[in-house]
């Protein structure tokens, strides 16, 4: 299957990329697993945490994997809670408890001419640019609060 990718580095001088069997879809892990556990030491207490594990992906518009994926990750998440009475809860969480830095989104474009850090301007696309953009995910983040019920 031949489809356009016109940032692509490795595509034809028609813009186009060949996408061949068995190449991932992009922007997609191939693996992704979701585990959560909760405790209950008491009637009024609760902890528990989660871990989310995501594979490698390959950027939006490399349709043919030709480029390096973007690498895979997995977070740990923290969270508590504390019912004093029937109308008040105490609650916390703690996310990204590793502080790992991660992407969770990756794209091509062209930043030239666009004034992007690090991009000259009106610089031509080509080897000089990178055109890679990720979207970060989010750092560590702890929060605390009062929930009152009426």
């Amino acid at each position: 299957l031949t489809v356009p990718s016109p940032s692509n580095p490795f595509q034809d001088v028609n813009g186009d990329v060949q996408v061949r069997p068995g190449d991932r879809l992009p922007s997609i892990p191939e693996h992704r697993l979701k585990l959560g556990v909760d405790y209950r030491p008491s009637p009024d207490w609760s902890v528990g945490a989660t871990a989310n594990f995501v594979s490698d992906f390959y950027y939006a518009g490399d349709p043919s994997n030709r480029l390096a994926p973007i690498p895979g990750y997995a977070i740990v998440n923290l969270h508590a809670s504390f019912r004093p009475s029937a109308r008040l809860q105490w609650y916390a969480t703690i996310d990204n408890v590793l502080n790992r830095r991660y992407a969770t989104f990756g794209t091509l474009g062209d930043p030239s001419g666009v004034g992007a850090p690090g991009v000259p301007p009106n610089a031509a696309p080509g080897a000089a640019v990178d055109n890679r953009f990720q979207s970060p995910g989010a750092p560590f983040e702890a929060f605390a609060g009062l929930r009152v019920y009426f």
